[in-house]
């Protein structure tokens, strides 16, 4: 390693047979700075003249062009919506129901998945462990019964991924 924390690469070229030189096609030398060093701004580049932090960086004056990739990362994104459009406005109108796994290790009693019922309007969720996938709508009658029984109501509408 140097003095400048860069590691010398020593190569040995007399062992190849075709030699070639690769050039790039970009003319303006602070352009191609700018995307060796990773987009850089012209006030980080300017620090490394101005130190000597690099050895063989050319002087030049920074251009007033913006780089397409430097915009498309500064680009301002959407942020995801808070809230639903539509919340069930009663107990169990809209049930969510999701199985996770196979999940690795197994548990003592031979449990490898989940399966989850989320009520949208009171956001309770039920967890369920499952030995197989087959086991889910057995799972879902038995979850249906003892919240029907509980609420006094009857679930609507369940939503799954089809999972």
């Amino acid at each position: 390693m140097t003095h400048n924390r860069m590691f010398v690469v020593l190569a040995d070229y007399s062992q190849l047979k075709d030699q070639k030189c690769l050039s790039s096609m970009i003319t303006d030398q602070y352009t191609l700075w700018h995307y060796r060093y990773g987009h850089l701004s012209w006030n980080g580049i300017n620090i490394l003249q101005q130190k000597k932090m690099v050895d063989g960086l050319p002087h030049f004056k920074a251009i007033q062009q913006v780089c397409e990739g430097c915009l498309a990362g500064r680009q301002h994104r959407d942020s995801f919506p808070k809230g639903s459009i539509w919340r069930a406005s009663k107990i169990l109108q809209l049930v969510h129901g999701d199985i996770y796994g196979l999940i690795t290790p197994v548990s003592n009693s031979s449990k490898r998945y989940l399966i989850t019922f989320i009520d949208d309007f009171s956001r309770k969720i039920w967890v369920y462990f499952l030995t197989d996938k087959s086991e889910a709508f057995a799972t879902f009658k038995i979850y249906k019964a003892k919240v029907e029984k509980e609420t006094g109501a009857f679930i609507q509408s369940l939503r799954t991924d089809r999972g």
